[in-house]
């Protein structure tokens, strides 16, 4: 079966959540233009969005958002935050161990996307994708940086292969 098949026999639209991950935005001190962002990008796209939350830099936070946007119906979920190199990133630490499989492809292109923008300083994201499956249900969760233009980037590529994605995660 070609690609294009492949994308033909993907879903149209999915239910999705935007997790924001930071503890000066959970705090109330600073905007979170990052989320919003993504929720105004997937929501354009015709998706569905089932949950929006901001949560602080830490473990069991994390990990209870994206168990809320799996109980609300989320076939995708989106962080934003937390992936960077500090003792407070925590987002990939957090999730990594619930991915039945990571897509670390999704990663891969990120980087090389963003090295196009910002050169060799992209070796500081650990952006990464994976599914989880719950309850006979594949999810799929991307997990991008905090800062806008990494934002802009990332949702580029989920908005392009998110449904192909899910094609196959539900195979």
């Amino acid at each position: 079966m070609s690609h294009e098949e492949h994308r033909a026999k993907a879903p149209k639209k999915f239910k999705f959540a935007v997790i924001t991950v930071s503890d000066t935005a959970s705090a109330g001190k600073k905007e979170d233009l990052s989320g919003r962002f993504l929720v105004e990008a997937l929501s354009e796209a015709e998706n569905e969005e089932v949950h929006y939350t901001v949560v602080p830099d830490e473990k069991l936070a994390v990990i209870r958002a994206v168990i809320e946007s799996i109980d609300r119906g989320a076939d995708v979920v989106v962080t934003t935050g937390g992936t960077g190199i500090t003792s407070r990133d925590i987002t990939i630490e957090s999730l990594r161990p619930l991915f039945d499989k990571e897509l670390t492809g999704f990663g891969e292109v990120f980087r090389l996307k963003s090295y196009e923008e910002i050169g060799t300083a992209v070796v500081l994201t650990r952006a990464t994708a994976g599914v989880i499956r719950s309850g006979g249900r594949a999810v799929v969760v991307f997990c991008l940086p905090g800062s806008l233009n990494a934002v802009r980037t990332g949702v580029e590529i989920i908005k392009n292969e998110a449904y192909h994605i899910l094609k196959h995660a539900r195979e």
